[in-house]
């Protein structure tokens, strides 16, 4: 796969990489498993959230019932 970058981008990777010793790729590499993985936590607080919301209807039902 090949990405293209803007010189800005670009910039800033070079210069992380030799305040940090860190090669490029290997900077691009931590950048994109970070970004996967904050997408993965919102992917699952938003379906913890749905979860949540469907068990207080639930409750909410059940306590219209039997009350």
């Amino acid at each position: 796969m090949e990405i293209n970058l803007t010189n800005e981008e670009l910039r800033k990777i070079n210069e992380i990489g030799e305040l940090t010793g860190v090669d490029k790729r290997e900077i691009v590499k931590r950048a994109l498993k970070i970004y996967l993985d904050n997408l993965e936590k919102r992917r699952l607080d938003k379906e913890s959230e749905t979860w949540d919301d469907l068990s207080d209807e639930a409750l909410i039902n059940f306590e219209k019932e039997y009350a």
